[in-house]
């Protein structure tokens, strides 16, 4: 039975497709349809159709004759912000008054496309010194794993880095088998770690192809300290966000930066994740792929600008992965997915409110979200009414209750650890053991005991366990993750 449908649903592809991309769709599409390959009844009359909508919008005048003569029949899901307060009201002080917000974008529609954006992603492999032994072979077996099974339209690189870097797999989809095994099963680890070197080879990689067709992502796997380039990779992170590209770091074991692994991250829209069992690298790989490929727009940018008097002391993403935001107005929030809202957590310090004012704006902010073919702007304003008498504020309704509760499991931490840099170790202490009694009264009794262990170990030592400073770190961050049903 012949296909009536759209040309561009036939190859599946969005209508601001580029003239590469169709060229690619159409040769995917004729792979799977061809009826030497595909013995379903009526292979045949959808190959056809498929050479039909291929020979149009291949042909530029006449894409453009069938472009003005189609009817349009995208339906656009509905996206909308849900926004809740710490509070019902602000009050009418003489001094300063901390509010929370918390912000979600989210994407509803029955209906909508449930195609995945194809990935162009480029590994970066540590093959420094210190990753010698188990740790680079099970990274390399990881990575021959993972390369198998990407899709036919998913693009992979992977680079490998040392003091220098070394490009393993060119940017291209499905590599040989035998490519891929003699290319990495022949790396060794030597010299030392710079982690611009990588970067900037992956970087590139991503840069032949990156484009509106493709979810742009560099995945950084490491286990130490860079060296004196540093200000380098802030540099490349920031050119990467302007450009749609990702940057996710996956940290082995206890020697790695995560602060900078965290910056790296934050600045792209990427994930930040610690891997203490060595053994469940592979599965935090996979994760990581996994969640790119749950893409409904690319790329989502937030931009948020308090009203004067008021100054944005923190922003933490919620969802899809926690993490803390930089201080800055303009945010790169990564992908927004298609069944997960996201979710920003903001911290605002108001200055006191003049009396003529009785309906407060707290800031005001635009969600952009990156997809052909066409972007949209989702708008936003944080008020609350200003009343002189608070009486008896409702309780704040439920998610933010709870992530403010767990960001303060979270901050605890953070102070403890700004305690020992300052040299205070014993109000490093008294703060854990504050955390530990938190956690255990949440239920929390792993981490609970993680951190009474730490506590008796500052102790003792006047500092954080090799283990525990990152234990605490992204045990209290993982807490942040609410169920989403």
């Amino acid at each position: 039975m012949s296909d009536k449908t759209d040309f561009y649903h036939r190859l599946k592809v969005d209508t601001g497709a580029s003239e590469e991309a169709i060229k690619r769709a159409y040769r995917l599409a004729v792979r799977k349809a061809h009826p030497d390959v595909n013995k379903n009844e009526g292979a045949t009359q959808l190959f056809l159709d498929i050479q039909e909508a291929y020979k149009i919008l291949s042909d530029p005048n006449q894409k453009e004759a069938y472009d003005e003569g189609r009817e349009p029949n995208e339906t656009l899901p509905t996206i909308y912000t849900a926004i809740e307060y710490s509070q019902y009201s602000l009050l009418r002080l003489e001094e300063p008054q901390t509010v929370y917000s918390l912000v979600d974008i989210v994407s509803t529609q029955e209906e909508m496309d449930t195609s995945n954006l194809p990935l162009n992603i480029s590994l970066v492999l540590d093959n420094s010194t210190s990753m010698d032994g188990a740790r680079l072979e099970i990274l390399k077996a990881a990575t021959k794993e993972i390369i198998q099974e990407l899709n036919e339209d998913d693009l992979i690189s992977v680079i490998s880095f040392n003091d220098r870097a070394k490009v393993l797999l060119s940017s291209q989809s499905q590599p040989p088998h035998k490519h891929v095994e003699s290319s990495i099963s022949g790396l060794f680890a030597e010299g030392g770690t710079e982690i611009f070197q990588g970067l900037e080879a992956a970087f590139e990689e991503i840069r032949k192809n990156s484009s509106f067709d493709y979810v742009n992502h560099i995945i950084l796997i490491t286990d130490g300290h860079t060296y004196g380039d540093e200000e380098n990779c802030i540099s490349l992170a920031k050119t990467a966000s302007e450009l749609d590209i990702g940057i996710s770091g996956l940290g082995i074991g206890i020697e790695w930066n995560d602060e900078f692994i965290d910056q790296l991250s934050g600045l792209t829209g990427g994930q930040s994740i610690y891997i203490q069992d060595l053994n469940h690298a592979k599965d935090f790989l996979k994760q990581c792929i996994a969640s790119l490929k749950e893409a409904y727009s690319r790329h989502v940018t937030l931009k948020i600008k308090p009203a004067p008097g008021v100054n944005l002391l923190s922003a933490f993403r919620i969802l899809p992965e926690s993490l803390p935001l930089p201080h800055q107005e303009e945010f790169s929030l990564g992908i927004l997915k298609k069944d997960k809202p996201h979710r920003i957590l903001f911290e605002f310090l108001i200055d006191p409110i003049p009396e003529q004012i009785d309906q407060a704006v707290i800031a005001s902010g635009e969600f952009f979200l990156k997809r052909k073919p066409r972007g949209h702007n989702i708008p936003f304003t944080l008020n609350r009414p200003v009343i002189a008498d608070p009486g008896e504020f409702p309780p704040p309704p439920s998610a933010i209750f709870r992530a403010i509760s767990h960001l303060i499991f979270y901050r605890l931490q953070e102070k403890a650890q700004n305690d020992i840099t300052s040299g205070n170790p014993g109000t490093a202490f008294q703060r854990l053991i504050n955390l530990s009694s938190h956690l255990m009264a949440k239920g929390e009794e792993s981490l609970a005991k993680i951190a009474m262990h730490e506590a008796d170990y500052i102790k003792t030592h006047n500092n954080f366990s090799p283990t525990g400073k990152k234990q605490l770190k992204y045990g209290t961050m993982r807490l942040l993750l609410p169920d989403i049903t």
